[in-house]
């Protein structure tokens, strides 16, 4: 936790109300997100034991596993209603967006997309091919979820404590219903410290799951359970008892539903990034090489990731996590304000200028490169050499020189490299006038994915095929480019 982050953590906490992390909204919100909601029955493993789920607030729905025997009704219904989304998304243009109410949610769905992917399609069986299919969307969804700055799947937690911080503790704020009584207390209570304390009563708390809570099991549940098991070694009409599930499970759930909208809401309300544009033109992209996918070939991905799969994944997270940092900071001044507190940004009024300085490149021709000093009493922890950007000129690129510090500031020895046109049409806009106060942080870094081996050019070792074995193409690794 950074400084600045830790002040407003403590200023929140003496306040009562929780302070303002980002000025602006830097993942993109759907006008129409796939809510859900998911509990599952006691036990170590994803066996789903109900799912609300919907785009409407008005009108969640509600699908629920029976008390015994197999959850496959649960399972194609779940499937009926995520492929509709999908559908529907494509044929407008959109990327698919699902909100869950927290990270523990998004684990949850990475498990049972495992499980319903890997499951054996029968003709015979009704809805086994669209369950398999599920479960490759939820995979595409918590794969997706893995990549910083993406938006095919968030958790609200998450969501909002990117934006806002509480005066509660991270892990405190990983409870949906106190989080959002910090952000936004209802009118009768006199602070967002004062609704927390409220929310956590335990007579009205409800976790947002997908675990449900020890006082939920045995107090209600469980008796449920039971009077089942009784009917039904009775042979008496067990349809009430289903009835009253529904009921229960519905009551449980409302609560949760409405503070995920409630929390769709609130970010609503915040202006979105400039660069979240761009973020949202790769998801879409990704969206529509995936369904491609599915439509062409649509082999399920292994149970276990190989070493190059890994690589790949690795590969496309770290340069992505890096240009997700840079362009909040060049979006958002309350995340420069924070990145000047650990020194990897600095903030400074320009004292020299020399604003003819050219030199040759590669070929011989005369470049124009401006060079300008920055005093700053900021920390600087960026090295020489180190590409920066400003978000005064955002097309500009500068380049730190040298870096010298004295007793009262820092001088940081600047050079522009790009944005300033060739010396015949130069754009003199990016030259800063003596005096002026900018703020520099580290530029998105331009990233091309390297060349991967395939799977019959990997080692055994290394997940390929054994020796002399031929590859018969059944399975997708979870690195191939679909």
């Amino acid at each position: 936790m950074s400084l600045l982050a830790s002040l407003l953590r403590t200023r929140a906490a003496s306040t009562g109300h929780a302070e303002h992390a980002c000025q602006l909204r830097h993942l993109h919100l759907s006008d129409r997100p796939l809510m859900m909601i998911t509990l599952n029955r006691t036990g170590p493993t994803a066996r789903p034991l109900a799912v609300m789920l919907g785009t409407d607030p008005y009108r969640p729905q509600l699908h629920t596993a029976p008390f015994s025997g197999t959850n496959t009704p649960l399972l194609a219904a779940l499937a009926d209603t995520v492929t509709t989304y999908i559908d529907t998304c494509r044929r407008t243009g959109e990327a698919p967006q699902l909100l869950v109410p927290n990270a523990q949610s998004v684990q949850y769905l990475k498990d049972l997309g495992t499980d319903l992917r890997l499951r054996r399609a029968d003709d015979q069986t009704p809805g086994s091919r669209a369950i398999q299919r599920l479960g490759h969307w939820l995979t595409y969804f918590t794969d997706r979820a893995e990549i910083p700055g993406t938006a095919a799947l968030i958790p609200l937690t998450g969501f909002l404590g990117m934006h806002w911080i509480t005066g509660q503790s991270p892990l405190e704020d990983e409870d949906l219903a106190t989080l959002v009584a910090w952000i936004d207390p209802p009118r009768h209570t006199t602070s967002g410290r004062d609704a927390a304390d409220q929310a956590e009563d335990p007579a009205t708390h409800r976790p947002a799951g997908p675990t449900t809570g020890a006082a939920f099991d045995n107090d209600e549940l469980i008796p449920l359970l039971y009077a089942h098991a009784q009917a039904r070694a009775r042979g008496q009409d067990q349809t009430p008892l289903l009835q009253e599930l529904n009921s229960l499970l519905t009551q449980h759930m409302q609560p949760t539903w409405d503070r995920m909208w409630h929390a769709y809401a609130l970010l609503q309300t915040l202006p979105e990034a400039p660069n979240t544009a761009r973020r949202r033109t790769l998801e879409r992209t990704a969206f529509t090489e995936e369904h491609n996918y599915l439509t062409q070939d649509g082999r399920p991905r292994p149970a276990r990731e190989q070493a190059v799969a890994t690589a790949v994944r690795l590969a496309r997270t770290e340069p992505a996590a890096t240009a997700f940092a840079a362009e909040r900071a060049a979006d958002d001044p309350f995340v420069r304000a924070e990145l000047r507190t650990t020194g990897e940004a600095f903030a400074g009024p320009v004292t020299t200028i020399e604003a003819k300085h050219t030199l040759r490149g590669p070929t011989g021709r005369r470049l124009w490169r401006p060079r300008f000093t920055v005093s700053t009493t900021d920390p600087v922890l960026l090295e020489p050499g180190r590409p920066l950007a400003s978000h005064t000129h955002p097309n500009a690129r500068y380049r730190i020189r040298t870096v010298t510090h004295t007793d009262s500031d820092t001088l940081v020895d600047l050079e522009i490299t790009a944005g300033m046109g060739p010396i015949a049409r130069p754009n003199h806009a990016v030259l800063p006038e003596p005096g002026a106060f900018l703020v520099f942080t580290r530029a998105p870094d331009h990233h091309r994915m390297p060349e991967f081996p395939t799977r019959d050019q990997t080692p055994w070792t290394h997940g390929g095929p054994p020796a002399g074995h031929t590859h018969d193409g059944n399975e997708k690794q979870s690195g191939d480019k679909p």
